[in-house]
């Protein structure tokens, strides 16, 4: 039996050793499940963490994309390879030819050709790295409106001062531009109706004596004498004086309008009654339309019957025999309650360098006109509190609107 012995002792100091190993596998168990569980609490923390930057980062570009969607200015940004990284709503109104404007494009590819100013602007301020400030930029539309637009760019850099790229914007001018060429030509106007109004007073006297005495001479002259015929040219020279005499006073005159309410139609009709004999002459045919549903305007019908009937003859004298007037009454676009009177021909239409001049008294491209019809034109529509506009009647004409006010 006790060659037995060492062999229990040894198997007991085995089995020691193995529960002295199992403990201490034990406690390395417990301490890697306590260190997982702090691990597992630690990513926890860090996901809700990145989480809430995420949901931060996320709402602070939703901000600042409400905030540039908000600018009424278009706004376009590039960077250094000159693609396009952002942009707004407001820039696609402004220039609304623009084709597909996507981030990422270069800048010039996006830009209608006739406006490609703007990405030479916005490139010029990431060359040169410094702003360019209320470049004015002008270009014909695809409808053939002509545009202007105020443009400034500067670079964009980080807070280390590094550059990143480049921001434009661009504001529509052209109805500031309109409302000062406008306000231009009245003050233009305005200096010449009181030279007009002195000269035409001073021109009626002697002009009412010449034309009596001229009359006195052809009556006592017999009427195949050559005498006569030469009292008559002057008769009818006088007459035609008196014409332009009593244009320039009506140009002059300060006419506060009677207005009765009456439907825009009947002041087009009347005037095209008076112009029936130069319609006829030229064979040209008349379109009157009425798109108002009867809508009645508080008007002066005479008046606005001759500002009517001034504009169909020029539309008469400019265009082709057979060729083609077309009249619209219209309401005016929007809810301002007023109406709109358009006379669109197909002649040969009005050089843009011209159309600026056209409501000025005295212009004309006429040997034998007046240049006085047109600016009566205009004064009748500012004495109703509207205004008269011409455009291109694409493919070929004109096209002469009366805004009217509700």
């Amino acid at each position: 039996m006790s060659g037995n012995i060492p062999d229990i002792m040894d198997l007991r100091q085995i089995i020691e050793a193995f529960d002295a190993s199992t403990a201490k596998l034990k406690s390395s168990h417990d301490a890697l499940q306590e260190r997982i569980a702090e691990l597992t609490g630690e990513l926890s923390r860090k996901n809700r963490e990145l989480s809430e930057s995420f949901a931060t980062v996320n709402a602070l570009k939703n901000y600042l994309a409400n905030i540039l969607e908000s600018i009424t200015d278009g706004v376009l940004a590039i960077d250094l390879d000159r693609r396009v990284v952002a942009f707004n709503a407001a820039a696609l109104e402004v220039v609304p030819d623009v084709t597909a404007m996507n981030e990422g494009r270069f800048v010039l590819d996006v830009l209608p050709r006739e406006c490609r100013e703007l990405g030479v602007i916005l490139m010029q301020a990431l060359s040169e790295k410094k702003k360019v400030t209320n470049r004015e930029v002008s270009f014909v539309t695809g409808d053939g409106g002509k545009c202007t637009l105020s443009v400034s760019a500067s670079p964009i850099r980080n807070e280390s001062g590094a550059l990143l790229g480049a921001v434009e914007t661009f504001r529509d001018l052209t109805e500031i531009k309109e409302l000062e060429n406008r306000a231009a030509r009245q003050d233009r106007l305005a200096a010449l109706g009181e030279m007009a109004a002195g000269v035409a007073h001073e021109i009626r006297n002697p002009l009412g004596g010449i034309e009596l005495y001229a009359a006195k001479i052809r009556r006592n002259l017999p009427d195949d004498s050559k005498e006569a015929e030469l009292a008559g040219k002057i008769m009818k020279a006088s007459s035609s004086l008196e014409k332009i005499v009593s244009d320039m006073l009506t140009f002059t005159r300060s006419r506060e309008p009677v207005a009765r309410s009456i439907p825009l139609k009947h002041m087009a009709h009347s005037a095209l009654e008076m112009a029936a004999g130069a319609v006829a002459d030229k064979n040209i045919t008349v379109d009157l339309q009425d798109k108002t549903a009867g809508k009645k305007m508080a008007v002066d019908p005479d008046l606005l019957a001759r500002a009517c009937l001034n504009v169909i003859l020029n539309a008469v004298q400019a265009m082709a025999p057979g060729g083609r007037l077309e009249i619209i009454c219209a309401r005016e676009k929007g809810n301002s309650g007023g109406a709109t009177i358009s006379f669109a021909d197909d002649g040969p239409g009005i050089p843009d360098d011209i159309k600026g001049k056209l409501f000025n008294p005295f212009f004309t491209t006429r040997q034998e006109g007046t240049g006085l019809g047109l600016a009566i034109v205009h004064k009748i529509l500012q004495d109703h509190g509207g205004s008269v506009t011409v455009e291109d009647n694409l493919p070929r004409g004109t096209v002469f609107i009366f805004h009217l006010p509700g």
